[in-house]
């Protein structure tokens, strides 16, 4: 048998940022994804999920390696942008929704986070949250080598600030500081949100052009984070909105907020494995082989995702 891999390519925001409200957003530009499909496209065979999980349980043997395309949050780039590409070239992306999100018009933390870092110069808008939250001392504390594993794009302050922000601030403090920056600068969050993210309409839309949907949890938090009663409703409300408001699939998938393997507990993985989901996908980098664990699938940033023998 050939040593076959399953490489998958993690997304979030796609979209032509110089024309948009938030030029400052990192994501990938529309036509720079368009280009690294096509790229992708021609180096590997491009895999569905179930494809990939009959590889990774050893029923099915390609002749090239595989690639999988997912992509995080549930945004509505993901429906106006990408989905019309893969469709177009009959490839199947993955697509995981925070169900909060969808179903209550919530825009969630991290997400607000990003915004305002993208309308603000960041030394006015750190200052500012941390005064908000009343806990600007507690930023020195940040473990800096942690801080850049988990944003490895970001300068050292801003992987600082947003490992503070994610991980180590009391929830209710932050959400509290971030919500009134938000409106003070932003405005009403539900119509933020239903700018921001997919409807459960678009999402059976994109279902029924090939498109597979999993879970990304119910409010996006760090499911370490949580304790056993808080991470059981969440998981929970996440899986039962799904089912509820999308077509029936084969397999359900899921994807960690964060994904790193210190944002996640073997709790937290039995949970998502009883509700019945397929598999789950991390952040942690690296090629995928049979017999590796469903529930750690590794990813690929889209920013490093080049094929072989492409400059």
């Amino acid at each position: 048998m050939a040593d076959r891999s399953l490489q998958v390519v993690m997304y979030h925001y796609v979209r032509d940022l110089p024309r948009t409200a938030f030029p400052r957003i990192k994501g990938m530009l529309s036509e720079d994804f368009r280009v690294q499909v096509d790229r992708l496209a021609s180096e590997f065979e491009m895999a569905s999920l179930d494809s990939a999980l009959d590889f990774l349980e050893g029923r099915y043997e390609p002749k090239r390696d595989l690639c999988l395309l997912s992509f995080d949050d549930g945004l509505k780039d993901h429906f106006e942008t990408v989905t019309p590409v893969l469709a177009e070239r009959h490839i199947q992306g993955v697509f995981f929704l925070v169900t909060s999100c969808v179903e209550e018009h919530r825009v969630a933390s991290v997400h607000k986070n990003h915004f305002l870092m993208a309308s603000l110069e960041f030394d006015e808008y750190r200052s500012a949250f941390l005064h908000a939250a009343g806990d600007g001392a507690a930023v020195a504390a940040v473990d800096t080598a942690i801080a850049q594993r988990t944003y490895p794009w970001d300068t050292r302050e801003v992987a600082v600030f947003k490992y503070f922000f994610n991980f180590l601030l009391n929830a209710e403090v932050r959400d509290r500081a971030v919500d009134t920056l938000f409106e003070r600068y932003l405005g009403r969050e539900d119509a933020f949100a239903r700018q921001l993210y997919l409807s459960w309409d678009e999402a059976k839309q994109m279902q029924r052009a090939g498109m597979s949907i999993g879970g990304h949890t119910h409010e996006h938090r760090p499911l370490a984070a949580l304790d056993h009663a808080a991470l059981g409703r969440d998981l929970a409300a996440c899986r039962n909105l799904l089912e509820q408001n999308l077509l029936p699939q084969r397999s359900w998938p899921f994807s960690y907020p964060y994904g790193k393997k210190d944002s996640f507990t073997e709790d937290a993985v039995r949970r998502v494995r009883a509700l019945g989901f397929a598999c789950s996908f991390s952040t942690e980098q690296g090629a995928n082989r049979p017999g590796d664990d469903l529930f750690a699938i590794r990813r690929i940033d889209c920013k490093v995702a080049v094929p072989k023998g492409v400059a």
